[in-house]
């Protein structure tokens, strides 16, 4: 049996790929991905209370890495505190999860 582990701060984002799910995070200062067969409901189970959140169909972000959320022509999108990583989208289903989330943790960091 396989087990990939990862320290949370690490972690960047999920994306759903039907029964599969690509880990991105943090690998040596680069970027990396990992293909995982399960899929991202179970994930978002096991992340349940934790600041690893579910903002769409096919994503589920780690809050420690969102530096911003922005509104643009499509909607909410979450740019991550490392440039070299996609920005991510949020979708209407998951805007009030994602901003009690995102407002809850500023208010617990720095002030940022």
């Amino acid at each position: 049996v396989l087990k990939f582990s990862i320290k949370k701060e690490n972690l960047f984002y999920l994306e759903s790929a039907e029964n599969y799910v690509d880990i991105f995070y943090l690998n040596k200062g680069k970027v990396s991905k990992y293909l995982l067969r399960d899929t991202l409901k179970k994930m978002e189970e096991n992340f349940s209370g934790t600041e690893i959140v579910r903002c769409h169909r096919s994503y589920i972000v780690n809050f420690e890495k969102v530096k911003v959320i922005r509104k643009d022509k499509d909607g909410l999108m979450l740019e991550f505190d490392d440039p070299s990583v996609i920005d991510i989208p949020v979708s209407k289903t998951y805007v009030n999860m994602v901003m009690q989330t995102f407002s809850k943790y500023c208010q617990t960091s720095d002030g940022a």
